[in-house]
């Protein structure tokens, strides 16, 4: 049941993910946005990197924003914690969702966005991002 659970949350997520995606300006692609490691290093670390993929560490206390991103390849996305988001998008639209701890997405490239931690906890995500 558990198993279940966490993969109900974890497609749930990949959904509101999906839909806030294609909210997106049609204007807007993923190489339109800087990466979320420059434009937000004290959000993002870099844990290790090799020629194809990086992981990141992707923390936000309760009320942080990051600035306005992309993530122009595909990549993979592990709840370390419960988060509470906003997603803001280039067009003033938003889009609110709870991802569950344990939760893993698995995305191809997304549009310029900024995450926001709408929770009272901090939201610690693990990314995988594909190099090439």
């Amino acid at each position: 049941m558990i198993h279940r659970t966490r993969v109900g949350a974890a497609l749930a997520a990949l959904a509101a993910i999906a839909v806030a995606s294609l909210a997106a300006p049609l204007g807007a692609s993923a190489e339109d946005a800087p990466l979320s490691y420059i434009v937000s290093p004290a959000v993002y670390k870099i844990l290790s990197e090799n020629d194809d993929y990086r992981v990141i560490l992707a923390t936000w206390p309760p009320g942080t924003w990051d600035a306005f991103h992309s993530h122009p390849v595909s990549f993979v996305s592990y709840a370390l914690t419960d988060c509470s988001r906003r997603f803001h998008f280039p067009d003033g639209k938003s889009n609110d969702a709870v991802i569950k701890k344990g939760a893993v997405i698995l995305l191809g490239p997304v549009t310029s966005h900024s995450f926001e931690n709408i929770g009272t906890t901090t939201c610690e995500i693990l990314i995988v991002e594909k190099k090439r």
